[in-house]
């Protein structure tokens, strides 16, 4: 049994003895594709790019902080690390939430936020509306789409603010758990130099010694301390020497855990925003996808194509079926 051939001139012929219908088709389906395109709600898509502030310089914190040695102030721009911690955020459910309620979105788009089933909706409508991706040099490009174009751009501006603001806020809980454990340190150590304080105060009184022999101190005199009128000064100095290296050295820590708190009690959170415009959202002035024109020719030869596989198919079919008669 031979298997019928069918070639480019049998698909030739096929598009001759059908030509009629095919260009009926086509022009059926193109002008049903152009009532579509002017029926339907055109969507507005505005874009924006943003890159990310190092946030080591976000605050003063950082800025006060005697830092030379610290490569990471050679960036001025965010790390990977940070853009990452970003792109989580601004795709977050609480930056969308917030932004669905400072733009009054439910309104807009006639949903109830009482009813399960609108929220639902709405969230699945921004989502889908709302687009975010990095670029290779560590900035982020995204875009809203809308059936208005001015509240296309309103939405993007509104994400990349909300973002902006929640991220600062991040750091701010975080540097601000830092200086309360660090000024709970601070007490921690002032009862025990006040303990300490207090030890040494008795021990002096008690051995008559009153001169600084801590091993710490770098003015300490050697075989200066005189043994008359002293009740037992050997062990009197070695008492005192432990107890006083100990002092100092808390104090010293002390020291600087009141300098770390003093720059962290610099902390504002409106100080410098972290993600700065590389383009604004601007309001589009047309509207997103395929335009008229193209609609039209892009169903006329969807239609047409689609069209010639059908009889294409039809024909070999026919053909087979003839065969194995």
């Amino acid at each position: 049994m031979n298997t019928p051939t069918f070639d480019l001139v049998e698909i030739v012929k096929v598009i001759q003895r059908n030509a009629t219908l095919i260009l009926g088709i086509t022009i059926t389906t193109a002008l049903i594709g152009a009532v579509a395109y002017k029926i339907k709600d055109k969507e507005y898509q505005a874009d924006a790019e943003v890159y990310m502030l190092n946030p080591l310089y976000g605050d003063r914190n950082h800025i006060l902080r005697r830092s030379q040695g610290d490569m990471r102030f050679v960036d001025y721009f965010g790390t990977e690390g940070d853009v990452d911690k970003v792109m989580t955020m601004i795709a977050s459910k609480d930056v969308e939430d917030s932004v669905i309620t400072l733009c009054g979105l439910y309104g807009a788009y006639v949903l109830d936020y009482g009813n399960p089933k609108h929220r639902a909706a709405m969230s699945a409508r921004f989502r889908k509306n709302f687009e975010s991706k990095r670029t290779e040099n560590a900035s982020i490009m995204c875009s809203y789409t809308d059936v208005d174009a001015k509240r296309s751009a309103q939405v993007l501006d509104a994400i990349v603010k909300v973002t902006d603001f929640k991220f600062r806020n991040y750091l701010s809980v975080v540097k601000t758990n830092a200086k309360d454990r660090v000024n709970k340190k601070i007490q921690a150590l002032d009862a025990q130099i006040k303990l300490y304080t207090d030890s040494m105060i008795a021990l002096r009184q008690r051995y008559q010694i009153y001169d600084i022999i801590s091993p710490t101190r770098q003015n300490l005199l050697v075989n200066t301390i005189s043994a008359a009128g002293k009740n037992n000064p050997a062990e009197g100095v070695e008492i005192i020497q432990n107890i006083e290296s100990i002092k100092d050295q808390l104090v010293v820590s002390r020291a600087e855990l009141m300098a770390t708190a003093n720059e962290l009690s610099t902390i504002n959170d409106d100080e410098l925003a972290i993600l700065h415009y590389v383009s604004t959202p601007s309001t589009p002035n047309k509207a997103s996808g395929l335009g008229f024109v193209l609609t039209t020719l892009a169903c006329a030869l969807a239609a047409f194509f689609f069209s010639v596989l059908l009889f294409s198919f039809t024909a070999y079919i026919k053909a087979l079926a003839n065969t194995n008669r």
